[in-house]
């Protein structure tokens, strides 16, 4: 019995003696999991491999779990990210992790028009870009974040004036007068048209989507015939709460020297022989000339001495007119929530100083964004943007002779006459040019879920903008201020736009195989606009500036104000079956006010079909493939991008010169309102005529595509070919001066796009190395089948002083915007036979023009260029390494022309045809010269521009206390452009391919630093 007890205890201390061991051979391993921007996430699961052990990380990412000793491998998941599973050595205690966005699961949430769709459902044209996605590229504006990101959109940029927005198109040109720009709608709100989206801060952004199709654009009617960008801002997470700030710091400088003079006696020597060659006396003789001292080349070179008084300058106007100007971007933010409710707030402040002096731009946007379940089955929810901007100074020339100085001895500004109006730094100085403005979007809603899988949902939101610019011109500084002695303005700009969304949504899946949803509602949209502008011509003083009209010689006062209307129904029904087999038709019936009685109301219908072909049985031992999805779509989208009251006879006044001086000097006459065409000073063109018959300018559009996924989604490739018709387009018609008019609007003509477009990435290599490559291209055809009236060719602008003609046209048969001017058949090398354009005698050095052309305009004109590219790309990289991050970007177009004005510069000029240079590229200089639109001055604008690098570090999580994330980055922007034309051009010019005359556009050079506490 003893023994059998003793037994027993000595057994029992092994055993507990044992589990000792094995206890102590247990060791806890702590950690911190956060995403590729270094936020901590909540919840993610961490199991040991192989077993049941697991945990979960808390609100901050922490995590501990037990693991035996030795080797181990943690595996780590959350929805949305791609698992990833970390070897444990026998050491470590502690780990710092980080999970991808799996940027291709088929689970992510699009969104679309009044609704979300799982990506693997949609059966339209849909691209998305991702939050992960849009931290990768530093950017002041909406527009750069989409540049060269997505197939099918075109951003051109082709200012660099700060403030300054963009030409956004989707699927080419498919309009001539009405608005062409996308609408864009943000956080489910009908925004307003791409290109100036200055209200939204690229901070504030979760997602972008970008509807392309008819399937997908056809619940928004009229206002998606152009494509539609869903802007997506920030939600608060449930169980979080954090605040963000982040920080820019940008450099800007010229991205290449300007082509200017840079010796005073280079220019002088031409000048001379610019004026020989026109038969005017040479300046640059040593003699003075309406109170200007011009030296002669010999004193200019110190072989001839000056007399008392006479003086040398030599101005390098670039160093006075450029800087190297310091901009900065300010976010500070807060989100989290709870089951109830959620929250996210914003506030930023961005400071862009331009290239030129006394010229920037600021902005103050805030942002409120809240949740909150009133009831289980009742969510309220506000969001609030306000954003103010103060936008001051303009564009300045710095093509100003060398010899001329800034100011004179005297310290007045110096004019080489009393038609001098060039002097930048009088200019920068001197004139008053200042545009403030403040927006406010609004939005609130109540979301019912009636019962399981019906909701109800009311939006209600309210847009306010409004503009106030300052202007005036001193009596010296600017040609119009000399014109009027003195000429001041104040324009204000007032305008509202109300939307009401009231809509259903039924959810339902039958018997496991069948599952619809639909979506039913009614919209309705009212806009005012109100305008008013105050001038004042003729000051005593130039102290007050436009703050004193009243005590002008003439005033002048106009006003304006316009109410429009649209009122829709909205229907879309997705059906799917066993989940393969999916079905959308979409329908729209818009009214709206801006057309004529008995055409205001359009019916917009689409459909679209989807087959997931990689979820047939005969697909699924083929386990490389995770993804194989055919789409077809057809639809109609309208447009109703014209100003209101065109349909109806309108009245207006305008205040004519009579020439008489006195008081009596303007009458006023009432009449067809007054429209200048900006062509000349002295244009007259009279709108007005009624047409009863306005309606909906329609596009039609059919798509084909394919969406590829392979090995799990680590390859993918997604493919559209597509056909737009757009007819009866809405436009101008010339009519005869006899009825009083001049324009009419009508519907007539039609353009064709067609095109294909390709996209594609890859997750090249996963692990402690991952890089990731991107790409995608688009080739477009525009075609205007027939410009209407009866005619064979329009343009759309009036004429080129420089060229003496319009240089843009539509042509049937033909794309949009052609050039229309003479072939270039070299330099007149001998004297002889005369010009075929104006009948003048032809002179040696002169352009020789070949005339005769089959377009019947003028002499006879050629089709000389085409500024639509034949194809827009963009493409980029990403790598990462342990803390290091590194994000490459480019971006390009193919096969477009430029009109360069600029081609004749100081640097071809010194190349320019002489006796003893009998060149037959540049003709000979001359002061007099009167040059027109040829194909000499056309150049390829294919580019390929580094668009951006950016090389981030991001500390390890909870290195320092309080702060969860901490990134620095340095990042480049437009750092260099591969391209065909001169180095002091930028060739991303607009639609129209005329190249000239823009602001510059900077190389930037930033630091950044983002932090999350």
């Amino acid at each position: 019995m003893i023994k059998k007890i003793y037994t027993a205890i000595v057994c029992s201390v092994l055993f507990l003696f044992s589990a000792h061991i094995a206890l102590s051979q247990e060791r806890p391993v702590t950690g911190v999991v956060a995403d590729q921007q270094g936020l901590t996430l909540p919840g993610v699961t961490v199991t040991l491999k192989g077993t049941q052990n697991s945990t979960a990380t808390d609100l901050k990412g922490k995590f501990t779990i037990h693991v035996p000793a030795g080797q181990n491998t943690l595996v780590f998941s959350f929805l949305g990210m791609q698992t990833t599973e970390v070897k444990v050595s026998a050491r470590q205690t502690n780990l710092q992790v980080t999970l991808s966005n799996n940027s291709q699961d088929l689970n992510e949430v699009v969104v679309v028009g009044y609704g979300t769709q799982k990506k693997a459902d949609v059966t339209g044209s849909v691209a998305s870009i991702k939050g992960s996605d849009l931290v990768k590229t530093p950017a002041s504006s909406v527009d750069q974040l989409l540049e060269g990101k997505v197939p099918g959109l075109q951003v051109i940029t082709s200012s660099g004036q700060p403030g300054a927005g963009a030409q956004i198109t989707i699927r080419g040109q498919g309009t001539i007068n009405a608005d062409g720009n996308p609408l864009v709608v943000v956080d489910g709100i009908e925004f307003g048209d791409a290109g100036n989206l200055k209200q939204i801060n690229p901070d504030d952004i979760a997602t972008i989507d970008v509807l392309k199709d008819a399937s997908a654009t056809a619940i928004y009617g009229s206002r998606g015939a152009n494509g539609v960008i869903m802007i997506t801002t920030k939600r608060g997470a449930v169980g979080q709460a954090r605040i963000t700030f982040s920080s820019l710091i940008t450099r800007s400088e010229l991205e290449n020297k300007l082509d200017v003079w840079e010796d005073p006696i280079e220019e002088a020597t031409i000048e001379n022989q610019a004026n020989i060659n026109g038969g005017v006396q040479p300046l640059f003789v040593g003699q003075n000339y309406g109170g200007i001292y011009y030296p002669s080349l010999s004193q200019l070179r110190g072989l001839a001495p000056l007399n008392p008084g006479e003086q040398l300058y030599n101005t390098n106007w670039e160093n006075l007119v450029y800087r190297k100007p310091i901009s900065q971007n300010y976010t500070l933010g807060a989100d989290g929530g709870d089951e109830k409710t959620r929250y996210s707030i914003s506030g930023n402040y961005y400071d862009e100083q331009g290239l030129n002096i006394d010229n920037g731009y600021k902005k103050y946007t805030g942002r409120v964004n809240v949740e909150h379940k009133l009831k289980p089955n009742v969510t309220l929810g506000a969001n609030i943007i306000i954003t103010s901007t103060y936008n001051y100074g303009e564009q300045l020339s710095a093509n100003r002779s060398l010899l001329f100085p800034v100011y004179n001895p005297d310290g007045t500004y110096f004019h080489i006459g009393t038609n001098d109006f060039g002097n930048p730094i009088q200019i920068a100085n001197e004139e008053l040019n200042t545009s403030k403005t403040l927006d406010l979007l609004a939005t609130g809603f109540v979301s019912w879920d009636i019962i399981k899988g019906l909701n109800f949902k009311s939006q209600f939101s309210y847009t306010y903008g409004n503009a106030l610019n300052d202007n005036y011109q001193p009596h010296d500084a600017t040609y119009t201020g000399n014109l009027f002695q003195g000429y001041g303005d104040i324009n204000n700009y007032n305008g509202y736009h109300i939307i009401s969304d009231n809509y259903l949504t039924y959810d339902h899946t039958f018997g496991g195989k069948h599952h619809i949803n639909v979506v039913a509602g009614y919209t309705s949209e009212n806009t005012t606009v109100r305008t008013s502008d105050l001038q004042g011509h003729g000051f005593v003083t130039d102290a007050l500036q436009n703050q004193n009209l009243a005590g002008a010689t003439t005033e002048f006062v106009s006003n304006s104000g316009t109410k429009t209307v649209l009122e829709s129904g909205i229907f879309r029904a997705n059906y799917s079956f066993l989940n393969r087999y999916l079905f959308t038709f979409t329908s729209r019936l818009d009214g709206s006010s801006v057309f004529a009685e008995n055409n205001k109301f359009a019916f917009f219908p689409s459909g679209a079909f989807a087959w997931k072909v990689n979820d047939e049985p005969f697909m699924r031992d083929i386990k490389q493939i995770s993804e194989l999805k055919l789409r077809a779509s057809y639809g109609l989208t309208g447009n109703q991008g014209i100003s209101p009251y065109q349909s109806l006879a309108t009245l207006g006044s305008y205040k004519y010169f009579t020439g008489t001086p006195g008081a009596t000097s303007f009458q006023t006459g009432y009449g067809p309102p007054y429209y200048n065409d900006g062509s000349n000073v002295n244009a007259k063109v009279f709108d007005g005529l009624a047409n009863n018959s306005l309606k909906w300018e329609t596009t039609s559009q059919a798509d084909i595509g394919f969406d590829l996924g392979l090995f799990n989604q680590r390859f993918t490739l997604t493919a559209d070919v597509y056909y737009k018709h757009t007819t009866n387009l809405l436009r101008s018609e010339p009519i005869a001066l006899s009825s009083g008019f001049s324009l009419i609007e009508v519907n007539d003509g039609t353009i064709d796009n067609k095109g294909l477009e390709l996209a594609g990435n890859a997750h090249i290599l996963e692990g402690a190395l991952k890089w990731n490559v991107g790409a995608n291209i688009s080739f477009n055809r525009n075609k205007v089948i027939s410009v209407g009236g009866g005619d064979k060719l329009i343009t759309n602008e009036g004429e080129i002083e420089s060229i003496r003609a319009p240089l843009n046209y539509d042509i049937d048969g033909q794309p949009a915007n052609l050039f229309l001017g003479y072939k270039f058949g070299g330099i007149v090398q001998q004297a002889g036979g005369t010009n075929p354009v104006d009948g003048t005698p032809a002179q040696v050095g002169d352009i020789k023009y070949i005339a005769g052309g089959p377009i019947p305009v003028g002499q006879g004109e050629y089709i000389i260029g085409n500024p639509n590219p034949k194809c827009y790309y963009g493409f980029n990289t990403s790598l990462s390494y342990k803390h290091f991050d590194l994000y490459v970007q480019l971006n390009g177009v193919y096969g477009n022309d430029i009109f360069n004005f600029g081609k004749f510069g100081p640097a071809e000029e010194l190349q320019a045809w002489t006796p003893d240079n009998r060149t037959n590229l540049y003709p000979a200089v001359n002061s007099v010269r009167v040059y027109y639109a040829s194909d000499w001055y056309v150049e390829s604008g294919s580019y390929l521009r580094i668009q951006n690098v950016n090389l981030g570090y991001t500390l390890p999580a909870n290195l320092i206390k309080g702060i969860s994330n901490l990134r620095v980055f340095l990042s480049g922007s437009n750092l260099y452009t591969f391209d065909k034309i001169g180095p002091s051009f930028d060739p991303e010019v607009g639609s129209s391919g005329q190249a000239g005359g823009q602001y510059l556009k900077p190389r930037e050079y930033s630091l950044g630093v983002t932090v999350n506490f």
